[in-house]
C-alpha cells in the first residue's frame, strides 16, 4: 500500500510535484496555465455539437452566451465531470460543477478573456451499479432510493444507451412525497420528474437536471457518446490503438516511478490491456478493454486483428469508447482546457498521465481539488449550537466526542465517591457510638440497626435518582451527536460523498443552494469548508 499520492501532492510533496508538475493552490499557476491553453482554439464541429446538445436541454442565456464566448480566440475551460448518477448521484456532483463555474470566473476576471466552465458527462461508462441509487437524510430518517438491476442483456453496454426503467417513475414519485415535509420540497420534487423519466437515458437526465441547476452560472454540459464527438475522438482512439506498445511502455515506467516515490497506482494498467474500450457487437452493444494478442487485440466476444479495428474506426468510430486514463487526454485534445477539477482519487490517476500527454503530443492543463463543502442547514445548525460543537468537530472519532460532551457536571462526584459523602460520616459516628449506646441499653441495638438500614436505602435510592438523570443526560446528549453525524459525517465519511442534493434543496431551494456552494467553491484550498445557504 503506497502514500496517500493526493495529500502529498497538497501539500507540496517535492515526490508528489515531481510526478504531476502543477501549483493548484498558486493563483498564478492558474493564470499561467489559462494563457498555454488560450492558444488553442475550439473546432467549429465541436462548437456545432456543443450547441445542438445545449438546444436540447433547459434554457439558459447564460449557456448561451458562454458557447459565443468559447468561439472567440483565447476562450479557455476549466472542466470537470463525473459518473451520471440517480438524482446527480453524491452531493459532490454540485460542488465539482459549483468549482468549474467559480474556477472559471476567476480567470475570467484574472485574464481578461473568457473562460467557460464545463461538465463533461461520463456516459462511456457501463457501471449502471454505481449510478442506480441516491441516499436521502429526511426528517424522517434515512431513506435510499435506488433503480432494479440492469438486466443481462445490459451488462457493459454504455449508459447514454441504457434507458431509465419505469421504475424510475415511481422513485420521482416516492421522492416527491418523501420530501413534502420541507419547505421547497414542490420545486425539487418538479425539477426531479421533469428529468428524471421513464424512458429517457441516465445521461439525459441528469444533463437536463444539472443544466437547469445551473441555468443562470451558464455550465456547459458535455455528451462525448454522440457520434459527433466520437469522430473528432478518432485520432486519439486512433493514436492510442496503433502506439499500444508506447503507451505501455510509458504506463509501465510511470508505476515504477510512482512506486519509488512511495505511490500505489490509483487506476491499476496492465502492459497487455488498452486504454481503448471495443464494442464488438455495434456501438449499443457491451464494451471490453481491448487486450493485445500478438498483432492483434481479442475480448471476451474473440480475436480482431488490428487492420480491423482501424477499418471499423474509420468508418464508425462509435464502436470505441475511453477508459479512465484516455479520457482526459480526448478532453483536453478537444478543449482549451486552463484546468481540471477532480476529487482525491482524480486527482491521483492524473499522476499517472502526465506521460501520456507528452506521448500523444497534448498539453497538460492545470490538475486541482474540486471543493470539498459541507452543507450546514436548519438541524445540523440547531444540534452543533445545542452540544457546543464546531461544524469541523464532526470529522472527529464519535467515541472522543462522546467523551468530551458527556463530563459530569462541575463538583459532582461520582457514585462511590458521593455516597461516601453522604453516608460515610453517618456511618462513622454510628460504629463510634454504638458500644456506649448498647451499654446504655442493649434493647437500642435494634434501633441503631434500623437508623443504619433507612439512612443507606433512602441515600442509595438518592443515588439512583441522581444516576439516572445522568444518564438520561447522556441519552439524550448521545442521541443528539448521533443525529448530528448523520448529518454531516454518515457512517464515518463526508456528507458529500453519501447523500444526494434533493434533501439540502427542499430545505432551502435550489437557487439558494447553488448560489451558495458557487461562493463557498471560490476558494483555493483543499479543505472541508461550511456552506450555510
Amino acid at each position: 500500500m503506497g502514500s496517500d499520492f493526493f495529500a502529498s501532492f497538497i501539500s507540496g510533496d517535492p515526490a508528489a510535484r515531481a510526478l504531476l508538475p502543477a501549483r493548484p493552490l498558486d493563483e498564478e499557476a492558474w493564470v499561467d496555465s489559462a494563457e498555454r491553453a488560450g492558444q488553442r482554439r475550439v473546432s467549429r464541429d465541436l462548437l456545432a455539437e456543443l450547441r445542438r446538445q445545449a438546444a436540447e436541454l433547459p434554457p439558459s442565456a447564460a449557456r448561451e452566451r458562454h458557447l459565443d464566448a468559447l468561439a472567440a480566440p483565447g476562450s479557455t475551460v476549466v472542466a470537470t465531470g463525473q459518473q451520471v448518477g440517480l438524482f446527480l448521484g453524491p452531493l459532490y456532483t454540485l460542488h465539482k460543477a459549483a468549482t468549474a463555474v467559480a474556477r472559471a470566473r476567476f480567470l475570467s476576471e484574472r485574464t481578461g478573456r473568457p473562460c467557460i466552465p464545463l461538465f463533461w458527462l461520463q456516459t462511456e461508462d457501463h457501471d449502471w451499479k454505481e449510478i442506480s441509487r441516491a441516499e436521502l437524510l429526511l426528517p424522517s430518517g434515512r431513506r435510499t432510493l435506488e433503480l432494479p438491476p440492469e438486466a443481462p442483456g445490459e451488462a457493459r453496454v454504455s449508459l447514454a444507451h441504457r434507458l431509465l426503467p419505469p421504475a424510475v417513475d415511481a422513485l420521482a414519485s416516492a421522492l416527491s412525497d418523501l420530501l413534502a415535509p420541507l419547505p421547497f420540497a414542490a420545486e425539487v420534487a418538479h425539477l426531479a420528474t421533469r428529468h428524471y423519466r421513464s424512458g429517457v437515458s441516465p445521461g439525459a437526465a441528469f444533463a437536463g437536471l444539472l443544466s437547469e441547476l445551473f441555468a443562470e452560472e451558464g455550465l456547459v454540459v458535455l455528451d462525448p457518446r454522440t457520434p459527433a464527438v466520437a469522430r473528432l475522438a478518432r485520432p486519439v482512439l486512433r493514436r492510442a490503438i496503433e502506439g499500444h506498445e508506447a503507451v505501455s511502455a510509458a504506463l509501465s515506467a510511470r508505476a515504477r516511478e510512482l512506486r519509488a516515490g512511495g505511490f500505489a497506482e490509483q487506476v491499476h494498467t496492465r502492459p497487455e490491456a488498452s486504454l481503448v474500450f471495443f464494442h464488438p457487437r455495434g456501438p449499443l452493444g457491451p464494451r471490453y478493454r481491448l487486450v493485445r494478442d500478438g498483432e492483434g487485440f481479442r475480448t471476451p466476444d474473440g480475436r480482431v486483428e488490428l487492420a480491423e479495428l482501424l477499418a471499423r474506426l474509420d468508418g464508425d468510430p462509435l464502436w470505441f469508447s475511453t477508459s479512465a486514463l484516455l479520457r482526459p487526454l480526448l478532453q483536453d485534445a478537444l478543449l482549451p482546457t486552463a484546468a481540471y477539477a477532480g476529487g482525491p482519487a482524480e486527482v491521483s490517476y492524473f499522476a499517472e498521465v502526465p506521460p501520456l500527454y507528452e506521448l500523444f503530443g497534448i498539453e497538460l492543463p492545470l490538475v486541482a481539488p474540486r471543493a470539498r463543502l459541507r452543507i450546514l442547514d436548519g438541524p445540523a445548525r440547531r444540534e452543533l449550537e445545542r452540544l457546543g460543537l464546531r461544524p469541523e468537530d464532526s470529522e472527529r472519532p464519535r467515541d472522543e466526542l462522546l467523551g468530551r460532551l458527556l463530563e459530569r457536571p462541575a463538583g459532582l462526584p461520582g457514585r462511590d465517591a458521593l455516597r461516601e459523602r453522604l453516608l460515610g460520616p453517618m456511618e462513622r459516628e454510628i460504629d463510634a457510638l454504638s458500644p456506649l449506646l448498647l451499654r446504655l441499653d442493649p434493647s437500642l441495638e435494634r434501633s441503631v440497626r434500623k437508623t443504619r438500614h433507612h439512612a443507606t436505602f433512602a441515600v442509595e435510592r438518592l443515588l439512583g435518582r441522581v444516576e439516572r438523570s445522568a444518564f438520561g443526560r447522556d441519552q439524550v446528549t448521545a442521541g443528539r451527536l448521533d443525529r448530528l453525524l448523520a448529518l454531516l459525517q454518515p457512517g464515518g465519511e463526508p456528507q458529500e460523498r453519501v447523500y444526494s442534493f434533493p434533501v439540502p434543496a427542499a430545505r432551502v431551494g435550489t437557487r439558494a443552494l447553488v448560489a451558495a456552494l458557487v461562493a463557498a467553491a471560490g476558494s483555493l484550498s483543499p479543505e472541508m469548508r461550511t456552506v450555510t445557504p
